[in-house]
């Protein structure tokens, strides 16, 4: 076991001499991204059948009968981005971007938002 650690520092030493110069800027590119990512993001909760949503836009309350479930990301993704469309903009935001708390969450939210579109149109 102590030659396979000789190889692996030999072998980072290696790699770290290579991409040296362009290291700072691979790490000045990933926390752009992280920032970028990290602020679409909103927290979002349920009171009700009201979704408050506080965000980059500020903080407002939709009724669940006003939201469309867009996107719920790729499965096995992590985290997954949920995406739900306002049917009527709030302060110009129509899209709200959410990772959710627990991994059950989406059946539960679907089903809420039917029931909530299913009465407004009764």
């Amino acid at each position: 076991m102590p030659g396979l650690y000789v190889i692996g520092a030999v072998v980072l030493v290696n790699v770290s001499q290579e991409i040296g110069p362009v290291l700072p800027f691979m790490l000045l590119g990933l926390v752009a991204y992280i920032t970028w990512f990290g602020w679409r993001l909103s927290e979002v909760w349920l009171d009700g059948d009201v979704l408050q949503v506080k965000g980059p836009g500020g903080s407002f309350r939709v009724p669940l009968a006003d939201v469309l479930l867009l996107d719920t990301g790729r499965r096995g993704r992590s985290p997954r981005v949920f995406v739900l469309g306002l049917d009527h903009p709030v302060g110009g935001i129509s899209k709200v971007r959410f990772v959710p708390a627990r991994s059950s969450f989406e059946q539960d939210f679907q089903a809420r938002i039917h029931a909530a579109r299913a009465a407004r149109k009764a």
